[in-house]
């Protein structure tokens, strides 16, 4: 009685997570995992804001604007080991006019993006280009499994 009760429940579940990914605009999930800093931005100052935030994404802004993107894999790519680029503007090391997504693109449209690149962050812009924050493959499944109760996901494999 009770795994039919359950299996009832999931299937109802997974009805309206399959309707909300299709049409929730990916502005409802997470997109608070990156910071901002302007472009001139010493390196060290870069990495010490994004460690003090715990966040593995720095958006580099011009005035409001994005100008690039400066992520972990920069940070193991250009700055480990080199501790020449330091000093150095944080310019010379980002991923410039990095790809973007429109902040009306669906929780699956966003899914798809994402896995369609290589990229773990993909900044969200709305229609006057201005940063609503960034999509990752985290905010992604968290999203989906919170439309799970804790009960479901904590009961043994069957």
């Amino acid at each position: 009685m009770l795994i039919a009760t359950i299996e009832i429940f999931i299937t109802r579940v997974q009805m309206n997570l399959k309707d909300s990914l299709q049409k929730v605009p990916v502005t409802h999930v997470n997109l608070s995992f990156y910071i901002e800093t302007e472009k001139g931005t010493k390196v060290h100052d870069v990495l010490d804001k994004m460690r003090a935030s715990h966040r593995k994404c720095a958006l580099v802004m011009d005035h409001g604007k994005l100008i690039g993107i400066f992520t972990e894999r920069d940070i193991v790519t250009k700055v480990a080991g080199k501790s020449d680029v330091l000093d150095k503007p944080i310019d010379g090391l980002m991923t410039t006019s990095p790809i973007t997504m429109a902040d009306k693109f669906t929780v699956v449209e966003a899914s798809r993006l994402i896995a369609s690149t290589p990229h773990r962050y993909i900044p969200v812009v709305n229609d006057d280009g201005v940063v609503l924050g960034t999509v990752t493959y985290y905010a992604i499944i968290k999203y989906i499994s919170d439309y799970f109760p804790q009960e479901i996901y904590n009961l043994p494999p069957v």
